[in-house]
């Protein structure tokens, strides 16, 4: 499995923003310089973010991220589905069922033990 670059700058940005004393926010230009990123690669993850309720945009002169939510409502799991989506990250091609092993349909079990293992990792 591989999480794309966008994770890990979400990640981070979700540290620093809880970090900040309550109240506070920091700017996506702020984020950015921190990280030393450019900031199209940043506002993409940090809009993720948003659309996930992870952090919220302050308008105005003091504007900026902050958490969306309290730190203990906010997982590393819920920032991976906001900035990779909620698609499956295994996908069961059904190889039991073929080679010289293979056996009718009905023998099996709907759902083969490895993606079973898969989808509760």
């Amino acid at each position: 499995m591989h999480l794309s670059e966008g994770v890990e700058r979400a990640a981070h940005s979700v540290l620093l923003l809880h970090a900040l004393a309550e109240g506070a926010t920091l700017s996506a230009a702020r984020l950015t310089e921190y990280h030393d990123l450019p900031g199209p690669y940043l506002a993409k993850s940090l809009q993720a973010l948003a659309a996930a309720g992870i952090v919220a945009s302050v308008s105005g002169r003091r504007g900026g991220y902050r958490l969306g939510r309290t730190a203990d409502e906010i997982t590393l799991l819920d920032v991976v589905l906001a900035v990779e989506g909620e698609r499956e990250l295994f996908r069961c091609t059904e190889i039991r069922r073929r080679g010289p092993a293979r056996t009718t349909p009905r023998a099996h079990q709907p759902m083969c033990c490895v993606a079973a293992a898969m989808r509760r990792a």
